[in-house]
Parts: C-alpha cells; structure tokens; sequence
C-alpha cells in the first residue's frame, strides 16, 4: 500500500449538498469522527477522511493519479515499484476542488487531467507543469460524479447529480454540443465503448448515446438498483449495480444478450476493464474490502482471482494500466495500492514481472526563446508558435530509405534503407547512435519497436524478421520459424509480448517475442498475400491482402476466427489504428484514404474518403492525439490532414522529398514527424501540437 504524504491544511467543505441516492443500512456504520457529508454512494464521509474516489493511469503507465475525499489530487510514479519499492508520490498534490473530488482522468496523449468532485465543478490540469488550466467549468447543479475524455481527447464529458451529462472542448473549456438530459436521476457513470457514450444512472438504466448527439441509440432499465459503474473496451461494456449484479453487454448486439457474471449481493463499486497477458479481464470492488478479477475467453468469463479483505472498507476505484502491467486500487481507507493484474499479487512482490521505467517523452515546447538565442532559433520559434511546420536538416541513408519509426519512450529514431542497413538515431541532435545493426542485404521493408521500448524489430525482404534489444543494439533473435515466402509487415501486440506477421503465404503469423516461437496456429482464411497488419491499443489485429480485403482478430478470442472488416474498393496499400482503437484508417492504390469505424464495420464519411494523394499511399499514422493523420505515398509529398473537431479538417503538404515516400513516424509527444524516402533522406519535420497546423515550408 501507498503512504499518503502529509497535507499542511485539511481541506473542509460545509457547502456540497447532498447526493440524492438514499445510503444502504447495511453498509454504513457509527463514525469515530463527526459527519462532513455523505458522498456519491450514499455513505458517510467523516471529516478527516482520505478515502479515494478515482485512479486512472497516464498514457505511458508512468504516473497514476488518484482523487480523494479531501479534496486533493495526487499523482504517483509506478517506476517506484518496478524494482520491488513501495509507490512513492510524485511531487506535491494538485489542490483546488472544494470538497471530495469523485472522477479523474488522462486524456489520451497524456497532457491534461480532468477532474470533478462534489463542489459542482470541473477542473483541467496540465500533466506536464501540475497546474491548472484555465478557471473551473461550471454548468453542472450539484456534485459532478464522473468525468472522461472523448475519442481523441479533444472533448471532456461529465455527469453528476443533477442527472445531466455535459461536454466540454478541451481546448477552449467552453461547452461543446448539447447537453444530454432525461437520465431519470443522478448520473453515476459514464463508459466509452466503441463509438458509443454510454451513460449509467441511479434509478437504474443505462442509455447508448451514438457520437453522442441527438436521441440515444438505446436504453434499458434494470432491476438491480443504481448503476454505480460502468467500464468498456472497443466492443463490451460491463455494468456493476447496487445489489451487486454485473453485467457484459456487446453493444453490438441487442441489450437483451447481456451476460450476468456476479449474482445479487454486494454492491460493486467499481468495475476496470484490461488486457493483461493479451486476455481481457475485467476487476471489481466491492464494500467489504474484496477485489474480484474474472478473465473472459470465448466470450464467456471465469473467476480468475480473488483478494479479501485487500482494502479496509469498501473499494471505490480500480483502474488496469494501458498496456495491462498494473491494476490500481483505491477505497474508504485512503490506500493506493498496485497489483500483478493476473494473480492479484502486490506488483512490488517476488516474482511480479516490471519493465524497465521509460525515459520522459521527447518535446520540443519552449516558453519563449532567451534573448541570447540565436536568429535562427528566435525564427524557428516565432514560425512554430504560428502553427507552422518547420523542416530540419534532413537525416541522409546510403540508398533509398522505406521504413522510419521512433521508440514509443521518445529516445530513439530507427531508419530502413534499400540497402538492408537498419540504424539508431538520437532524434534531438540527428545523430547516429552507434554502428549500423545489420551487414548488407535485402531491402528494409518496415520497422516497429515494441510499446515498451525494449525491442525493434525489422522486415527484411527475402530474410527472418530480426530483432535487436535496443538497450544494448544487439540481436536477440529471428523469427525464423515455418514459413513460406517472404515477410512483408510486422506488428507488436499491446503489451509487447506478440508479434504479428504478414507476407507472401497468405496467413498472419502470430510469435513469442522473448522465445521467437510461434505461440498459436497461423490466422488465415484468405487467399492473396498479405500487404500490412496493425495491432489497435485494446488488441484487435488488423491485416490487409493484396486483394483489397482488410481482415480483423480478436486476439482475446482464443479460436482462429477471422472476420471480413471490409472491402476496400480499390487495392488496400496500407493500414493505421487511430491511438484509441476505435478508427482504422486504410489507404488504396489510387491514392484514397478511408476512415472505418471499428465497432461499426462502417465508413466514419459516408461517401468520400477522408482524403486522397495523387499515387498509392504507402504509409499511414494517426498523430498521438489522433487529431492529425500522415499520409505518404508515390507522389513525393507527405500529407497532413488535421481535424480537431473544432474547425473544418485541413490538408498541407510537405514538401521536399524528391522520390516516393515510404515510412512517416510520429514522435511520442506529436511534435516531431519523420519521413522517409527513396530518394536517400529521411526528413524531421517540426509539428505544433497545440492548434491546427496553418501552413508548410
């Protein structure tokens, strides 16, 4: 468990009325010390109490951040524990709510946090500096119960008691479409399955909001009291009442083939949904202290683990980590705990697996020059705080490059040549970083680095995919298994533990990073070769054929089955996963790119591409705010569209490559875009990350 640091002043709030959920006899008990109020679940909260509310992790796993009934929030630093330590704080605690704050969350690309708490307001934080940003949104009447970013992040939606749920542009802070009312009482969760909002109250039913405007797509009431909370994945929502009854529901389905995984009983306080060890899980806590994990194959889910008595009092929050190496906790005794999310074990333990902490992620933001900075760098400045693109000196190959990745900890930028050569750069000063780590040989197809950062992986043509430990640059091994044909794109699963392969045989082979064995039967099904496969952020695995099919996996699932994602019209070139998985993202032969919505098989436009170059599109990513999509092809120029949801999406063209373009990589952070090209360059281009771009060079 987690040791709280000490505040110098208690935070007190007299003013919070009262949520209007009557408390459960059974679960409220004599204080020791007198009654502030009574929190969002009815029961009372003492005066001095540091029970927490709500934990949520950034996006690189390195902090996590809780919210507690004394008003504070405090963020932690998991790399504390990765070594067997005990979870230290990070820096002192964000103070502002008036009251107990009830919801906290990251935005998708790590830079804000978003709060609520019982003093009726809402409340951004930049992660990075710990302050606040902006004034407090105010609109809701009464306490505000839950809070959570939208798709990319570029929208903040909130509900409380008043039984309103409001939407918020991250951005300006000012309200963004209408709110959503007719909940029938206090909203107590809110959940983001697919392209859904799903929105669950106390008086018991749960409303699917598509996009969310307009009617809701669906709703169904219950018998099994308030709807405490709510957790999805890209495809599932589960739903966790007051009587203790939880439910699985695929929303792509009607609401009437729901799944009951836990009978009547106590209430669940808390539900999280994760990928641990590739398998979705799902953990919940309860009043008596007891965390509950079930694991879910075929659909059907089976307890897993069981934790009595793991917090003193009843559990408020828990919350998987994005790439499943943690679960957090938090309840009524004001302890932050960090478990193995497979055993239920505490991570700091024997035996718990840790990956090495990551480096902090590379950004090139800068408050304003020194006056003793050069012309040059006072240029570069005033150019990108007017949303322009600057071009840095390019980074030159010994033959035509095709492949660019950066490492997802920021440190490290992996070019691929004709030539067969795969180097190490450092991405701030462009220099090469060591010798190149292979000898002369086929052409480079395509490099992927591992989420963690620990390995790299290359596509060779007519050779073994090859990978390098990136903390030493040397070989770890080759998948060099039964194969037929040559090798033509690589993916890394979400947690780093699969990798995923297409080529020449017409199947998508599936191998054990560590061991390079293979670990499952070859997915197939189609008949041409496979162009590109692409794993999303919550583990579905994409493939396109030659063909122009794209297939997509459930890798959760254990059976091979393989579902036609679409037809893609003209032949399919490329593939991307926007960040949260919701959006794929397929580029043609004829230069068009189409956005697909993932859990409805559709296009997001219903006629026209999202958008189109003149020649094949050869490479495609989504920005990490998945507000900007780059797009590389045949005609020389890279393409960046930009849409915020604010302003009409935006084209430029950067321009400077002599030759096709055949890899573009974001950087960590989004401001830095690498581009690769035959024509023996490989350019970085500098992009704000605050606004849509406006210009080019």
């Amino acid at each position: 468990m987690a040791t709280r640091p000490a505040l110098a002043t208690q935070v007190e709030d007299d003013r919070v009325p009262e949520p209007r959920i009557p408390p459960r006899a059974e679960e409220t008990s004599p204080c020791a010390t007198p009654i502030r109020i009574r929190d969002k679940y009815g029961l009372a909260v003492p005066a001095d109490s540091h029970a927490d509310y709500g934990v949520s992790f950034s996006p690189d796993e390195r902090l996590l951040a809780t919210c507690s009934a004394d008003g504070r929030i405090q963020l932690w630093d998991t790399r504390s524990v990765r070594g067997g330590g005990e979870l230290q704080p990070f820096r002192d605690p964000l103070i502002g709510h008036d009251g107990p704050v009830y919801g906290v969350a990251f935005s998708p690309e790590g830079r804000y946090l978003a709060s609520s708490g019982a003093d009726g307001t809402v409340r951004l934080w930049d992660a990075y500096t710990r302050e606040p940003v902006g004034d407090p949104i105010t609109g809701h009447k009464g306490p505000v119960y839950t809070v959570g970013f939208w798709g990319s992040g570029t929208r903040v939606f909130t509900g409380g008691a008043d039984g309103v749920v409001r939407q918020w542009d991250t951005y300006t802070l000012a309200p963004a479409g209408e709110a959503l009312q007719g909940h029938g009482g206090p909203v107590m969760a809110l959940a983001f399955p697919g392209a859904y909002l799903a929105v669950g109250a106390a008086n018991g039913s749960v409303k699917l909001w598509d996009r969310p405007v307009g009617e809701p797509a669906e709703t169904f009431f219950t018998e099994h009291g308030p709807v405490y909370t709510m957790a999805s994945t890209a495809f599932t929502l589960a739903v966790g009442h007051a009587n203790g009854a939880t439910y699985l529901w695929d929303v792509r389905k009607p609401h009437t083939e729901t799944t009951q995984i836990s009978a009547s009983g106590s209430a669940v306080y808390t539900l999280a949904h994760g990928t641990p060890n590739r398998s979705r899980a799902l953990a919940a806590g309860s009043p008596d202290g007891t965390l509950r994990l079930w694991h879910q194959r075929h659909g059907e889910p089976t307890t897993l683990a069981e934790a009595p008595e793991s917090h003193k009092g009843p559990i408020f929050a828990a919350a998987f980590s994005p790439e499943g190496n943690f679960l957090a906790t938090g309840g009524a005794d004001g302890e932050v705990a960090l478990w193995h999310p497979t055993a239920l074990d505490f991570l700091g333990a024997p035996g718990a697996a840790a990956r090495e902490p990551s480096m902090p992620p590379l950004s090139l933001e800068n408050d304003e020059p020194s006056p003793e900075s050069s012309l040059a760098a006072k240029a570069v400045h005033y150019t990108l705080q007017r949303g322009h693109h600057v071009s840095l000196p390019p980074l030159v190959c010994g033959q035509g490059a095709r492949a660019v990745a950066f490492s997802p900890d920021g440190r490290l930028l992996a070019t691929g040549a004709d030539d067969g050569a795969v180097q190490l750069w450092n991405p701030v000063t462009r220099e090469p970083i060591g010798g190149r780590l292979t000898e002369r040989g086929g052409m480079i197809r395509s490099l992927v680095f591992s989420p963690d950062s620990s390995l790299l992986a290359a596509v060779d043509a007519g050779k073994p995919v090859r990978m390098w430990d990136t903390a030493t640059c040397k070989p770890v091994g080759d998948l060099s298994g039964v194969l037929t044909g040559s090798i033509r794109s690589v993916a890394f699963s979400p947690d780093s533990k699969v990798l995923a392969t297409g080529g020449d045989d017409s199947t998508v082979h599936l191998w054990d990073a560590a061991t390079q064995d293979p670990v499952r039967l070859p997915l197939s099904g189609h008949g041409a070769k496979i162009v590109s496969v692409a794993f999303s952020s919550d583990g579905l695995l994409a493939a396109i054929e030659e063909a122009r099919r794209v297939w997509l996996w459930d890798l959760a699932d254990d059976e091979n089955d393989l579902s036609l994602f679409s037809d893609a019209g003209s032949s399919a070139t490329a593939i991307a996963f926007s960040p949260n998985g919701s959006v794929l993202a397929v580029g043609g032969i004829r230069g068009e790119v189409c956005l697909w919505s993932v859990d409805t098989l559709e296009h997001t436009e219903a006629e026209h591409p999202f958008t189109s170059i003149g020649g094949p599109v050869r490479a495609l990513e989504f920005s990490p705010d998945a507000c900007s999509l780059a797009v590389g092809g045949e005609d020389q120029t890279v393409w960046l569209t930009r849409d915020d949801g604010r302003n009409e999406p935006i084209s430029i063209a950067l321009t400077g490559h002599c030759d096709a373009v055949g890899g573009v990589a974001f950087s960590p952070d989004g401001s830095l875009l690498a581009t690769a090209s035959k024509d023996r360059t490989v350019r970085l281009w500098t992009v704000p990350v605050d606004g849509p771009a406006t210009g080019g060079t």
